[in-house]
């Protein structure tokens, strides 16, 4: 999800004053993940790997590459996150 702070936003060129989807970045500030999303990027990133077993030489890694980076983001969100349990919600 996009929170869109246009001042944050690494996908606004000056075009105009909302996001732009196509230029999303991972890594943005105004990214907004669920735990709901963080489980998708969790299975997507095994369905990747277990393609990667199937695909020889380079292709393979980078399915690999993409599987690690997505459990990455799903691991700073589930080390980021605000949760009504934490008292912080």
């Amino acid at each position: 999800m996009c929170v869109y702070k246009r001042d944050k936003a690494p996908c606004h060129r000056g075009l105009k004053d909302t996001p732009s989807p196509d230029q999303c970045v991972p890594a943005c500030a105004n990214i907004a993940r669920t735990d709901q999303h963080a489980a998708r990027l969790r299975l997507r990133a095994a369905s990747l790997d277990q393609q990667a077993g199937h695909v020889p030489g380079p292709l393979g890694e980078r399915l690999r590459d993409n599987a690690a980076r997505l459990r990455d983001l799903a691991d700073a969100h589930h080390r980021s996150r605000i949760s009504a349990q934490d008292g912080t919600a």
